[in-house]
């Protein structure tokens, strides 16, 4: 007689949570890869006016802020957008480049946590695609934290650079690079490590089975 094993509610609690995730990861990955065709790629291929944000300022003062308060003893921008027309095209590339790498983060963080739940799903979570996938996302965490700002500061240098605005505050070169991604990419590359000795023990676990 054949053994009917009936899930619990608790194991149909965790599917339905894992299916959520799974759903949701990869909705966004979706969202991510249209947004990054429609409205960065496209936008910047173009010839039309591009607004370039996050410019660094110098000796900007805000004197109405500062104003606008006794207790405020100095206000001051850090930052900038300006409108281009024409953007050079050693700028445009850079900017390409920075949005491609952020948006790579997204999809590939997200693709790796749908893949996840479902190896998990089905109950094997110890694989070498679920260990190389991880590996790979902690590349693209370190690439894209430290690429991007990169990136764009150098698309930032070229405008300053081709439309002389040294002389309106704005340095020729600044990056301001956050090591945050560097320990988050290597803590995951400790967590592939993991999973791959997972692997293993799952693999001399079934052999004695």
């Amino acid at each position: 007689m054949t053994q009917v094993l009936t899930p619990t509610p608790g194991r149909m609690a965790e599917k339905v949570v894992l299916g959520f995730i799974t759903g949701g990861a990869l909705a966004i990955a979706a969202t991510e890869a249209v947004f990054l065709v429609r409205r960065q790629l496209v936008g910047l291929a173009s010839n039309s006016a591009t607004t370039v944000s996050g410019m660094t300022v110098q000796d900007a003062s805000a004197d109405r802020v500062a104003e606008a308060s006794t207790l405020i003893t100095s206000a001051q921008y850090e930052n900038v957008s300006i409108t281009v027309e024409s953007l050079p095209a050693e700028a445009r590339g850079y900017l390409m480049a920075a949005a491609i790498l952020s948006s790579l983060l997204v999809i590939g963080i997200c693709s790796v946590v749908a893949w996840l739940c479902v190896r998990v799903f089905v109950g094997r979570p110890f694989v070498h695609s679920a260990t190389w996938g991880i590996g790979a996302a902690a590349v693209l965490v370190i690439l894209a934290g430290l690429g991007t700002p990169f990136l764009t500061g150098l698309a930032h240098a070229e405008i300053v650079e081709s439309l002389d605005l040294e002389a309106a505050g704005l340095p020729l070169f600044m990056v301001d690079i956050d090591m945050a991604p560097l320990g988050w990419g290597l803590a995951l590359a400790v967590v592939a490590g993991a999973f791959e000795l997972g692997q293993r023990l799952q693999r001399d676990t079934e052999g004695l089975v």
